[in-house]
């Protein structure tokens, strides 16, 4: 399967084009919107330039969301091909077309439609079931409050409705279906033979002016790289903040000007009973009868509170949970009903609450939070608080003071040590790049090019002082040793086995084309003497080829159909050469017969999925008949 995976780099670029797209329907655009403008814009669309501000924001949010995907393997450069850019691109233009057709027919979502698809969302679910909790934390994660996750939800439904009469029409074509199969699947039957370079390096005899020829070329690689032993010191914001004191008169000052920050905020846990304010064939005023009664009914058994929730509430998220909402603060709930759960007193049941949902009958079941932390509980934090505050209006003045402190030094530290209590470090033994074991601060690119700039390693002056982050650093050279070549005593034995590879690659060579003319020639049957030491029968194709070496299984399947049979000479590294006997096809069927199901049925989704991405493809085009797409970024 991993194997499919990785001689697939196309069809997983498209996958990749697949996490893209549909990432966009749980953040929506808002979140972009904001930076866009009209000055350098990559493309408009309708009345909406896309600027490269936007479009940035939008590739890290979709790296961040490939990272957390891939895990620690995930490499951010496949993020920098001209492909992907393009893909992401079209993939951000097709969005603004759709939102854009959304709105020009008027397109909206129910209700209805929006509790479902929520309760029906993956990420919001435990168990199987809606989670309250969990919806928020989810959105919070993703620094969305419910209100403007909804308007995202609402907004993708109303697209949905662009775009489901194309998606419902996919009807995947056998004769296309096989068509692609041929091209894509159709095998190669193969016998193998392998030119091993065993018996060509024993052949091959070198003379010392070889060797020493070679050396003189080639003494790049032969050299020990330049290394400097050096003192460094550097200036941190907790360098400052250690020397700041903090009295207990400043601490207790802060508690009272900031006691709102430290009061844990309050907390409601609640349960409702939702019923409609508006329904289809019923007037609002026979609806709110039928709420009073209920209400009534609750009151009446204030016990049976959740029961009621059961038979009455029409909330698909919480009614099979007596209607418990769990905790939730300020800010979470629509307003209305969010003023009505804070303003009652725990075991009180509200009257009729309405909001855009419907009708709430509500009853805060506990309350938490609310208290103000002790001036004893917080003061570890309000003294490092001020510390901090002080130490960043003390920073500017001390990074001056260090940076001409480092100049006037010369070749020394003492007078910074002096002036601000800073320490001297050292390190052995550094070099371009630095070692895994040297600080991080030595490892910064800026720091080593002054390190090993030709003044500092002729004075062995303090360099300036440089911004790494959030510090400052200088150092100097105490002790240098230059690069240099390693004598030819000691790499003559390494010298000797790279040449003794490439004489025996090129006598290897010589006699495995020698072999595949042959066979060109002859174009041998099965049995035939020219095909004694070849493997027997193998068929490679591009969902499987076991035993098969990458680097031959591709060649192999470039072969053209109509040559066959035919011999090839395939380049194995330091094993030699493979020379293969591309004897026949092998039909699609019979190797998609053949192949692992799982790898056969990933294979089958994906033409699916291209045949589908086809489709919305065309759809984009009608939608440009009446919106204008202007495309300016090329890459």
């Amino acid at each position: 399967m991993f194997d499919f995976i990785r001689n697939h780099q196309k069809l997983m670029q498209f996958i990749l084009l697949l996490f893209i797209t549909p990432a966009f329907v749980l953040f929506g655009l808002e979140g972009y919107r904001s930076v866009s403008g009209d000055a350098n814009a990559y493309a408009k669309v309708g009345d909406h330039a896309i600027s490269p501000e936007e479009f940035d924001a939008v590739k890290r949010q979709r790296i961040e969301e490939a990272r957390a995907q891939s895990g620690p393997n995930f490499d951010p450069k496949v993020f920098d091909s001209p492909d992907i850019n393009r893909q992401l691109l079209d993939a951000l233009v097709m969005q603004y077309m759709l939102e854009q057709s959304v709105n020009k027919q008027y397109l909206t979502a129910s209700d209805a439609a929006l509790q479902t698809e929520i309760k029906n969302t993956p990420l919001f679910q435990k168990d199987g079931k809606f989670d309250l909790e969990l919806y928020k934390a989810q959105l919070a994660a993703r620094g969305l409050s419910p209100v403007q996750h909804e308007a995202n939800v609402r907004f993708n439904l109303a697209r949905n409705q662009v775009l489901d009469p194309v998606l419902r029409s996919v009807f995947f074509p056998k004769a296309i279906a096989a068509q692609l199969d041929d091209v894509q699947l159709a095998g190669r039957v193969i016998r193998l033979k392998n030119i091993d370079l065993g018996p060509y390096l024993d052949k091959v005899k070198l003379t010392e002016d070889q060797i020493t020829a070679f050396y003189e070329a080639n003494k790049a690689q032969f050299t020990v790289p330049q290394k400097a032993d050096v003192a460094y010191i550097v200036l941190s914001p907790e360098n400052i903040k250690s020397k700041i004191q903090v009295s207990d008169a400043d601490v207790a000052q802060y508690y009272e000007q900031n006691k709102a920050r430290f009061s844990t905020p309050e907390e409601r846990k609640v349960r409702h009973i939702l019923l409609p304010a508006k329904k289809e064939g019923s007037s609002e005023a026979d609806l709110k009868t039928q709420a009073e009664k209920v209400l009534a009914e609750v009151k009446a058994n204030p016990a049976q509170f959740g029961e009621l929730a059961k038979k009455y509430s029409t909330d698909p998220g919480s009614a099979a949970q007596g209607g418990d909402l769990g905790f939730f603060g300020k800010g979470a709930m629509v307003p209305a009903f969010e003023a009505a759960a804070f303003a009652q007193k725990k075991g009180e049941i509200s009257g009729l609450v309405k909001s855009e949902f419907g009708y709430h009958i509500i009853e805060v079941t506990d309350i938490r939070g609310g208290q103000v932390k002790t001036l004893d509980e917080v003061k570890a934090t309000i003294t490092d608080e001020i510390k901090n505050q002080k130490a960043t209006a003390q920073i500017a003045d001390a990074q001056g003071r260090f940076s001409e402190l480092v100049y006037e030094g010369g070749q020394s530290f003492d007078n910074v040590e002096k002036a601000l209590g800073l320490k001297t470090q050292t390190f052995a033994r550094l070099g371009q790049p630095a070692p895994a074991d040297a600080p991080a601060v030595l490892k910064d690119p800026k720091v080593l090019a002054e390190i090993f700039s030709d003044d500092s390693i002729k004075n062995k002056n303090n360099t300036k002082a440089i911004q790494v982050g959030d510090l400052l650093v200088s150092a100097h050279i105490t002790q240098y040793t230059p690069a240099t070549p390693k004598p030819l005593a000691e790499v003559k034995t390494q010298i000797e086995g790279q040449l003794k590879i490439e004489e025996a690659k090129k006598l290897g060579l010589t006699d495995a084309d020698a072999l595949a003319a042959k066979l060109n020639a002859a174009k041998p049957a099965d049995g035939a003497a020219e095909l004694t030491g070849f493997s027997d029968k193998k068929t490679v194709s591009a969902l499987g080829a076991q035993g098969v070496p990458s680097g031959v299984m591709q060649s192999v399947l470039n072969t053209p159909l109509a040559g066959l049979p035919m011999a090839k000479v395939v380049g194995l590294g330091p094993n030699g050469f493979a020379v293969a006997w591309v004897e026949s096809v092998a039909p699609s069927a019979e190797v998609k017969a053949k192949a692992d199901p799982q790898i056969v049925a990933y294979y089958d989704n994906l033409t699916n999925q291209s045949y589908q991405e086809a489709l919305v493809l065309a759809s984009r085009d009608a939608i440009k008949k009446r919106i204008h797409v202007d495309i300016k970024k090329t890459f």
